[in-house]
């Protein structure tokens, strides 16, 4: 069954979301709620590294890709929309509830050809259980957005690092541990299809 999601990408009013992130969080979930979703997730800024110091990101999931298209922009106090993509999830995350670990997230988009998106997707969910097993990393989602035609493509990848020094530690370029090869020689050969690609460290609103 597929399964659509929002990505919100947001501005909040100066240092809200270092003084109350759970009151951003609360009125995410109560939007997604009104219109016949769920907050699948809301993140904060890394203190300004990738996102502004008052930016976040909040992911909603809803039954269909009508639903998730009909909720409308947020309307909180002070807080403004700056991105919003429908998203369909891929082969992960695997179920809607959403990821509860402590550290570092990153949001990272991929820009491909739309033909080479199954050889994408398949290496990548490939790499991941050698990758997870090596470090303290968890793939929380793998989502192709909606608003990109043929022959272009837009990938997001969320994924969990325990902290920065885990997300340098499984860099495919930096020659890791050997009994990380069977992940990194997969992401090696992937970078060789990615177009474009940014990545945006953020840090779980639990």
């Amino acid at each position: 069954m597929k399964r659509f999601f929002e990505y919100c990408r947001f501005t909040a009013p100066p240092r809200a979301l270092m003084d109350d992130p759970n009151a951003i969080k609360d009125c995410f979930d109560q939007r997604a709620v009104e219109f016949g979703g769920a907050l699948f997730g809301c993140w904060r800024s890394l203190v300004g590294l990738g996102l502004a110091r008052d930016e976040g990101i909040a992911v909603s999931v809803y039954a269909s890709e009508a639903a998730a298209h009909a909720a409308p922009a947020p309307e909180f106090a002070g807080l403004a929309c700056s991105e919003r993509r429908v998203i369909e999830a891929s082969v992960r995350p695997t179920s809607d509830a959403p990821p509860q670990y402590e550290g570092v997230y990153v949001f990272r988009w991929f820009d491909i050809d739309e033909a080479d998106w199954e050889d994408f997707r398949d290496m990548s969910d490939a790499a991941w259980p050698n990758m997870e097993q090596v470090f303290d990393v968890n793939i929380c989602g793998f989502w192709r957005a909606r608003d990109v035609d043929a022959p272009a493509a837009s990938v997001l990848l969320l994924t969990r690092y325990a902290d920065l020094s885990v997300w340098e530690a499984s860099r495919w370029w930096r020659n890791p541990d050997a009994a990380a090869d069977a992940s990194m020689s997969r992401f090696k050969k992937r970078n060789e299809i990615i177009n474009a690609t940014v990545a945006y460290p953020s840090l779980p609103i639990l």
